[in-house]
């Protein structure tokens, strides 16, 4: 078997267990997707790709030189889910300059009262290569999940979708929190290995290790390629939503 990231962190018993337990096993893909960028934002990847002990000095939230690598996975799946007429979702998280909308979350971190995340401002749009498009759907949210609090659910209902293609930020953080929401409410979910991204070399293998084994397929994304050419082109969505 191709060895995978999350390999080198695992003890001889977590191999053990994984073999014995029956964890990991291919949910398989849906009829319907819907692929979501999640937070591809320039205050998680930095203007340009450098070193992230150098970008945390301009963004606390920086993830390093990984994130332009997951932007190059990311652009040919979004290519072709608008080629398919595939819904394509964006999460934008974003703050009021007082940052009382951040709730708590301000306490958690040394930096946290920093202005790299306010709402209008350059730090928080999406990356150029996949600035979305009018008819794209942009989810703003407050909370890891982009299901907390947000009129998400309602949007995947009515474009009658049954599976996720999660890309972006964080592993362990927002990518994780939607994947489990969306594996809790029965939706297929396919997480692209290349596209997703974290500051933490440790937690994003280990958080892709969890998420395999229980809540959804992580898979290389020319399988998510594969997949996607295979479909024929949406013609029922709502005419906003259309190529």
């Amino acid at each position: 078997m191709t060895k995978r990231i999350w390999d080198d962190f695992l003890t001889e018993r977590d191999k053990q267990v994984y073999a014995q337990a029956g964890y990991g096993k291919r949910g398989g893909f849906g009829k319907r997707p819907a692929l979501f960028i999640i937070d591809v934002q320039y205050n998680f990847c930095g203007d340009k790709p450098e070193d992230i002990l150098e970008g945390l000095k301009q963004y606390r939230t920086h993830c390093g030189p990984e994130a332009w690598a997951a932007v190059e996975h990311i652009v040919p799946l979004l290519e072709m889910a608008r080629e398919k007429n595939i819904p394509v979702f964006y999460t934008e998280s974003a703050r009021r300059p007082d940052m009382i909308d951040s709730g708590v979350q301000v306490g958690k971190n040394h930096r946290g009262t920093e202005k790299t995340s306010t709402e209008g401002t350059h730090a928080t749009q999406t990356v150029a290569p996949l600035a979305p498009r009018p008819q794209d759907i942009r989810i703003g949210k407050r909370k890891p999940s982009c299901f907390f609090g947000t009129i998400f659910m309602s949007h995947l209902n009515f474009f009658d979708v049954d599976t996720l293609i999660l890309t972006g930020c964080t592993t362990s953080g927002c990518l994780r929190a939607t994947a489990v929401d969306a594996y809790s409410y029965n939706f297929k979910v396919v997480i692209p290995e290349e596209t997703a991204f974290d500051r933490f070399q440790a937690s994003h293998a280990i958080n892709l290790f969890d998420l395999n084994c229980k809540y959804a397929d992580v898979i290389p994304s020319a399988e998510v390629k594969d997949y996607l050419g295979g479909l024929a082109v949406r013609d029922d969505l709502p005419t906003g939503v259309q190529g």
